[in-house]
């Protein structure tokens, strides 16, 4: 089966994970993929784990896509970056605001040369914000948003998210975006300017709360809404061996089941009194008198929502990636096979080309360039310009 984006093309200025989550979905989904790249290597190849020279964060989101290097700073760059946008259905870029008009690659300027153009536009605050031009990244907008404050137990310290929330929210709004706009495109053969705020995208995660909080005009916990809060039966408990088991039997059959398998019948009907603390101090105390395995194999079968809080490499040893079509390789031509965890899309759906388009050649640069109207020998002053290249420098 064809994928949906077969025959998609999409023009990637991203350089940070909201753009590159972007257009690896939009990858995933069967688009081609150029990547336009500074000469010199940013940020994303600097990121850790880097093995030998190699950020496997870069390569984490890079799969499939074809790189093309161009000196945007050099008047020659600019032309070819604005002569390749006609021949593409998608822009997308993650600078700051004005930064890509000022190339003179924004919107008006590529919509005037293909009307048909999605554009979609990646930034911290959103085009339309008051604080538009205000540098940010996720742990600031996840603070912002009121996301952070939440993360923490009263009087405690916020505890920093492990994942980049308004990195990944924004890019998978980003791309249920543009593939709604290629839609309507369809009947109306125009694109448009697609604008996503990471700030917006964070907020978005507190729909429910923020509805409660509007409506009360009260914070979570003193209107006792927190979602998701802990309570007896929602919580986190520590294990004699100093692992945790992580306890939703929230409701009525599966409260029961876990009461009779930690061997406390007793406190059947106590959350119903409303001594919430004393009853986890009660569940904790039991929980902590046996390992994790112990209370893993107590659990085994049990239909009551108890699960154990596992490393990430057990993780990724339990979850049967393979079978539900999680698991994909690289091929690196220094690293050799990278084992990735691949975005869930549904696999009748999801690009199978194990073509990874890691390091493209000079016919790839020839090839794109030729399609954008250079001739050979323009090409070749190009290229030994350092104008146009197809790797960039460390």
């Amino acid at each position: 089966m064809d994928q949906p984006l077969k025959g998609i093309r999409v023009l990637d200025f991203t350089h940070l994970l909201p753009g590159e989550l972007l257009s690896a979905l939009l990858s995933d989904l069967g688009a081609e993929i150029v990547r336009i790249e500074a000469p010199s290597r940013g940020l994303a190849h600097r990121l850790p784990p880097v093995v030998e020279g190699e950020s496997l964060y870069y390569w984490a989101l890079n799969k499939r896509k074809k790189r093309l290097v161009i000196n945007l700073k050099d008047e020659r760059g600019k032309e070819i970056a604005f002569r390749l946008a006609g021949s593409f259905d998608v822009v997308i870029e993650n600078f700051r605001p004005g930064v890509m008009d000022r190339l003179g690659l924004g919107y008006e300027s590529l919509a005037a040369l293909n009307q048909a153009i999605v554009y979609c536009s990646i930034s911290g605050y959103g085009r339309s914000s008051k604080e538009a031009l205000k540098p940010a990244h996720d742990l600031n907008l996840v603070a912002e948003a009121g996301v952070l404050d939440l993360n923490r137990r009263q009087g405690e310290r916020p505890v920093i998210p492990a994942i980049p929330i308004s990195d990944y929210m924004s890019g998978l709004l980003a791309a249920l975006s543009v593939v709604s706009a290629l839609y309507k495109r369809r009947e109306s053969g125009r694109g448009e300017h697609l604008d996503i705020g990471m700030l917006d995208s964070a907020l978005s995660c507190l729909n429910i709360l923020a509805s409660m909080a509007m409506y009360t005009g009260l914070e979570p916990e003193e209107g006792d809404f927190i979602y998701p809060r802990e309570m007896p039966d929602y919580n986190v408990y520590r294990t004699g061996d100093g692992r945790f088991l992580a306890v939703a039997s929230l409701e009525d059959p599966f409260w029961r089941i876990f009461c009779e398998k930690i061997g406390r019948l007793d406190l059947l009907d106590a959350r119903k009194k409303g001594r919430d603390r004393e009853l986890i101090e009660d569940i904790a105390s039991v929980i902590e008198s046996k390992t994790l395995a112990q209370w893993e194999a107590i659990f085994e079968g049990a239909e009551c929502c108890v699960s154990p809080v596992n490393t990430l490499a057990e993780a990724l040893e339990r979850f049967p990636l393979a079978e539900r079509g999680m698991l994909d390789e690289l091929f690196h031509p220094t690293l050799g096979n990278v084992k990735q965890v691949v975005f869930p899309v549904d696999r009748k759906l999801r690009n199978a080309s194990k073509d990874p388009h890691i390091v493209n050649g000079y016919n790839d640069v020839q090839s794109l360039l030729e399609n954008a109207g250079y001739t050979p020998a323009e090409i070749d002053t190009l290229v030994q310009g350092k104008v146009v290249s197809h790797q960039q420098c460390d």
